[in-house]
């Protein structure tokens, strides 16, 4: 993506599709820059309905989801043609938002979730 806006702590960052995501810890960049972001699988949330809180958060569909038994990693590929994965401890026996193959689904994560890698 590419920087769109500075501010103080925090940096939003365009992708090349338009979507927006605003993340911290981007001391480094200046507006307009290349980057990219990364951030660990645990670090995202997955779910069946847009979190009302959320800074970051991206609809797409679940394109495949594998059972671990300790923990469920989805694939959901996102509105923009990207793939994203994410994990979730099976901490209870049901889920209370289950999702399966070709569901809608939001991942979120918080601004300091991930890391900015300058090109």
């Amino acid at each position: 993506g590419k920087v769109a806006e500075r501010a103080a702590n925090t940096t939003r960052i365009t992708g090349a599709t338009g979507a927006q995501i605003v993340v911290e810890n981007a001391t480094d960049t200046t507006k307009g820059a290349d980057i990219v972001f990364a951030i660990r699988p645990e670090k995202i949330k997955v779910s069946s309905r847009k979190p009302a809180d959320a800074v970051n958060a991206l609809e797409g569909e679940v394109y495949d989801v594998a059972y671990l038994g300790d923990m469920t990693v989805y694939h959901i590929k996102l509105d923009d043609g990207q793939m994203v994965r994410a994990s979730a401890l099976n901490a209870a026996r049901v889920s209370d938002d289950p999702l399966t193959w070709n569901d809608r689904a939001w991942v979120s994560f918080r601004p300091d979730a991930g890391v900015v890698l300058t090109r």
